[in-house]
């Protein structure tokens, strides 16, 4: 018989196969820890954001309650409300926004209680309105219609069809997916995506116009209107007053504006306009705003925090936050070429 021959190098495999599996435990508990490590991070620079975000949001409170203070009549483009933030250094980040008058603009939900006078064929006189302003944008005249009409019978709060080119649930249920008019206030002027015949492009053009503020009053601040928005202007004294026209009254505004809606109408250039106009439309303007729509930025490291929070006075006095969201516009993009249908 043969003897057995000594096994060599046996150990040193099983110790190289435990270091080997010692070394991969080892790299992927550092994995897991830096991942762990960078979570806790992001984390906590958003959670810093997330307070500089506020921070900026009771800055906005200050601004407007300051712009009360110094002037008691009127809110215009000179005060300490308008001053914009480009970009502001934060302790490892940095804030940019601005705060916006949410009365320069053509509040949606002011149609929702609308009625047609009994006996009359004659349109509400903001859904008219609303109809012209699609047409200064050009949209065309049959389809701002449609639109105009359509977004009438979406926030009224009855389901019957009381204008000749607007729908209501009938409409809608027959879609895909199907759904329901709001027949109430709109949260957010977004919301006008889901009125008939409101195409991508139509969407585009309206919705730096438009807002959805909790009421069903209307006051346009001629103070505020900024010249590219000159189309609100025209919409309002339609067919008497072009947006060329509109432009040239907002261009030509006083950095203090108008002390009221008598020196407005005293411009030059509506000196032609009938008694009659300018009663109709005086009651929808105003030189004074108590909606402000503030929309910021925070980035702390990595981390973005986007806030958008609309204000509110009741007095002159005092601002309050009565609805605030995280996301914005940038964010939910309403009129992408796929819908431009």
């Amino acid at each position: 018989m043969t003897a057995k021959r000594p096994q060599r190098g046996v150990a040193l495999i099983v110790i190289l196969l435990l270091l080997a599996v010692m070394v991969s435990i080892a790299a992927s508990m550092a994995d897991r820890l830096f991942s762990q490590f960078k979570r806790a991070g992001s984390q906590i620079n958003y959670q810093q954001a997330y307070w500089y975000s506020l921070g900026v949001e009771a800055l906005a409170k200050y601004g407007i309650e300051q712009s009360y203070k110094d002037n008691d009549d009127s809110i215009n483009l000179s005060q300490p409300w308008a001053q914009e933030l480009d970009s502001m250094p934060l302790d490892y980040g940095t804030v940019s926004g601005k705060l916006y008058d949410a009365q320069a603009c053509f509040n949606i939900n002011a149609l929702s209680e609308l009625e047609q006078t009994a006996g009359s064929a004659q349109l509400p006189f903001l859904v008219e309105k609303f109809q012209n302003l699609l047409e200064e944008l050009q949209v065309d005249n049959y389809e701002a219609e449609t639109v105009a009409q359509s977004l009438w019978e979406f926030v009224d709060s009855n389901d019957s069809v009381n204008s000749s080119s607007g729908v209501e649930d009938s409409h809608y249920e027959g879609l895909s997916p199907a759904y329901l008019s709001a027949n109430t206030l709109l949260a957010d002027s977004s919301e006008l995506r889901a009125v008939n015949q409101v195409s991508g492009e139509v969407m585009e053009k309206v919705s730096p116009m438009i807002c959805a503020l909790p009421t069903t009053d209307f006051r346009l601040n001629v103070n505020t209107i900024m010249p590219e928005h000159a189309a609100l202007l025209a919409a309002m004294f339609y067919p008497n007053l072009s947006t060329s026209q509109a432009k040239q009254i907002l261009e030509n505004r006083g950095p203090d504006g108008w002390a009221s809606t008598d020196d407005f109408f005293a411009e030059s250039d509506l000196s032609g306009l009938s008694e009659d106009v300018k009663k109709q439309v005086k009651g929808y303007l105003s030189v004074d705003s108590v909606y402000f729509e503030l929309d910021a930025e925070v980035l702390v490291d990595k981390s973005r925090v986007r806030i958008r929070s609309l204000l509110f006075s009741n007095n002159r006095e005092t601002a309050t936050v009565i609805r605030r969201r995280f996301g914005g516009i940038g964010e939910r993009v309403s009129s992408r070429s796929a819908e431009q249908k």
